[in-house]
This record gives structure tokens, C-alpha cells and sequence, in this order.
């Protein structure tokens, strides 16, 4: 599967959420989720963003799993620990906009 991490013509990436409450999000190439969604304009909250804490766990859908940057080993590690029956979670918090995402928030 080739997978394509070019942003728009404005040099962003769209950030979709599982729950339609919540409008796209444009985020800068290269921009921390954890900057990003920090707000209002997001189902995602955020605790230590750190990979410590699991308060931002995501469910990428298949599309945005297989063209995000994979989990760090630390990252990975919790995931095993707190995730294991979801194999396309992430910590938002570990995330960097680098291809477009649709996320669905786990904390709900």
C-alpha cells in the first residue's frame, strides 16, 4: 500500500474525530496534536503530554493507522499495556501531523 504524506496546497493536514459533534481540524506539517487539538474544537483531552498519563488514547481508522509514523518503543510499550484489543491505537499526544487523520477518541 503506498501510502502519501503530502499536506494541501496550504502546507496542512485535516484531522477528522469519530464523533461528528466535531468539525475537521487543519493542523500544520510537522504540528503536535497535542498543539493542535488542545481546545475547544476537539473530543481529545490531554493530560501530561508525555505518553505517560493515556488521557489522549485514539483509535486511528486503518487509512490513517497505516500512514502515520509508527509508535517509539516507549509508546509502543504503554499501548501493549493499556490498548492491547485495539492494535490501531496511539497516544494523540505522540502524534505529529504528517498525513491526514481520522481519530476516534477512547476516553468517551
Amino acid at each position: 500500500m503506498l501510502v502519501k504524506r503530502i499536506p494541501n496546497a496550504m502546507g496542512k493536514f485535516t484531522i477528522t474525530f469519530d464523533n461528528a459533534a466535531f468539525a475537521p481540524v487543519l493542523a500544520e506539517a510537522g504540528a503536535k496534536l497535542s498543539d493542535v487539538l488542545d481546545g475547544p474544537h476537539s473530543p481529545v483531552f490531554f493530560g501530561c503530554k508525555s505518553g505517560n498519563c493515556g488521557t489522549c488514547l485514539v483509535e486511528l481508522d486503518e487509512t490513517s493507522f497505516a500512514a502515520a509514523v509508527a509508535p517509539d518503543d516507549l509508546e509502543q510499550e504503554y499501548l501493549e499495556f493499556a490498548a492491547k484489543d485495539k492494535p490501531r491505537a496511539r497516544l494523540a499526544c505522540q502524534l505529529t501531523a504528517q498525513c491526514n487523520l481520522h481519530l476516534k477518541y477512547l476516553q468517551d
